[in-house]
């Protein structure tokens, strides 16, 4: 019978097992970057994942605390993965070029340590760079281990994308929304906890959101049915991948975008205020509002919006708020944004605490 303790570190085909048994793509991305630095043993690597039509890019790094035991390194508990949206530096530009010129790793020695920028390839472009620092130059071995562990898990991820995007419009689709809301739930509340005087040391190294907020936006374009019955099914598609065209380009990479079924769309983003999200859900109404539509020419659509808070965390209660917001809208004209938070305070909606039940003026 084999000990635990003599068992030895696990293979890198268990690695791959366990990474392709998440369904997660965010959690994929996190466990893939751990496995990395602790199969090059490393104590930080970063994820640069590049956009194709602008200069910022998302940032995520996944940090290691090392112990001392015997002149041997070993590794402690692992840290959160921290993620942001910055200008990609220009270090990580140079090395970019490098590898679309080479079509190799970047590998620059600085002072004692050398700098590794492994390219992410995707349909032939630079879909991610991966960056960290070595004490000695790539050996053919960890190259190896690299480009085995890309390879077969960005074919897995592939597959896990395509099963939670709608196969129409390439977005989120609504099976995928319960987890993601669930997960910005529980953060919502972890940030309650970490501004309390008592809230532990993890708690806030966890939670990187500030003051900022979630918003839940749903987006129901105006008279559907209509489009659909005078220019036919055909057309009616046509304006559900333009609209989500424009989703994407109004909305950040992080941003999460679903279609929620037939011609309504939610969009979850972080914001600092309720300010801010109305700005940034006003200026989408008016790109479609303006945006010109082949044969139908002018689409309009309503929006309900609500803020997450950790008083109303339930899946349930958050889509339900915003819909009474969106039903709002859709009631007194359309073409119009309405936050929850905001007819609540005009009294347009009255809350019954003790049911829950919501009236309408």
């Amino acid at each position: 019978m084999i000990n635990k303790k003599d068992a030895g570190p696990p293979s890198l085909l268990n690695r791959l097992v366990s990474l392709t048994t998440i369904r997660d793509v965010e959690l994929f991305e996190t466990s893939l970057l751990k496995t990395l630095a602790e199969l090059l043993k490393i104590n930080q690597i970063a994820m640069y994942r590049l956009s194709q039509t602008s200069m910022m890019c998302w940032l995520s790094t996944h940090s290691t605390n090392l112990i001392q035991d015997d002149n041997k390194r070993q590794f402690s508990e692992s840290q959160e993965i921290y993620t942001s949206e910055i200008v990609i530096p220009e270090e990580i530009k140079s090395a970019q070029l490098w590898v679309e010129t080479t079509k190799k790793p970047y590998i620059q020695l600085q002072g004692n340590q050398y700098l590794v920028v492994y390219p992410i390839f995707a349909a032939n472009k630079i879909e991610s760079l991966l960056s960290f620092e070595l004490s000695h130059s790539l050996t053919e071995g960890e190259m190896l281990i690299i480009t085995s562990l890309l390879s077969i898990t960005y074919n897995f991820r592939s597959l896990l994308d395509e099963s939670q995007k709608d196969k129409l419009t390439g977005l989120l689709n609504r099976q995928t929304f319960e987890a993601n809301i669930n997960k910005i739930s529980s953060l919502t509340l972890n940030s309650d906890i970490s501004q309390q005087p008592n809230g532990n040391e993890q708690d806030r190294r966890r939670t990187k959101t500030g003051t900022e907020e979630f918003c839940l936006a749903i987006i129901d374009i105006d008279d559907f049915k209509s489009i659909n019955d005078r220019f036919g099914h055909i057309m009616g598609d046509e304006v559900l991948l333009l609209l989500s065209y424009v989703m994407k380009q109004n909305f950040r990479a992080k941003d999460l975008l679903f279609r929620f079924g037939g011609e309504e769309f939610v969009v979850i983003f972080h914001v600092p205020d309720q300010a801010e999200a109305a700005k940034a859900l006003e200026r989408f109404r008016e790109k479609i509002e303006a945006y010109r539509f082949p044969q139908i020419n002018t689409v309009t659509i309503s929006v309900g919006a609500t803020l997450i808070s950790e008083t109303h965390h339930l899946a349930s209660e958050i889509i339900g708020r915003a819909d009474q917001a969106l039903y709002h809208a859709k009631n007194n004209g359309k073409n119009q944004l309405h936050f929850y938070e905001s007819l609540l305070e005009s009294g347009h909606i009255v809350e019954k605490k003790e049911t829950g039940t919501i009236d309408f003026f």
